[in-house]
């Protein structure tokens, strides 16, 4: 239910497309070389100068990612196929 709650959130302040996939859909795996190490970078910020648990700092670096990349232009689908 979470995801749900974080895509309708992202979804009002305009930083998702309705048809692109919700965050959880998209792994680490599917970053683009660049985009990888700018959520390497992300997420170790939250996780040593933040103060947040590993899991947490790396979900919440990979939802800034994509949100930045769709913003960008460069959305990550993965393995699936667009309509």
């Amino acid at each position: 239910m979470i995801p749900a709650l974080e895509r309708l959130r992202a979804l009002r302040a305009g930083q998702l497309h309705p048809d692109a996939p919700a965050p959880c859909e998209i792994t680490v795996a599917d970053l683009p070389p660049d985009w990888r190490l700018e959520f390497e970078e992300r997420a170790a910020i939250r996780e040593y100068d933040g103060g947040q648990l590993r899991e947490h700092a790396e979900r919440d670096a990979l939802v800034e990612i994509v949100a930045r990349m769709r913003a960008a232009g460069e959305i990550p689908f993965g393995g699936r196929e667009s309509a």
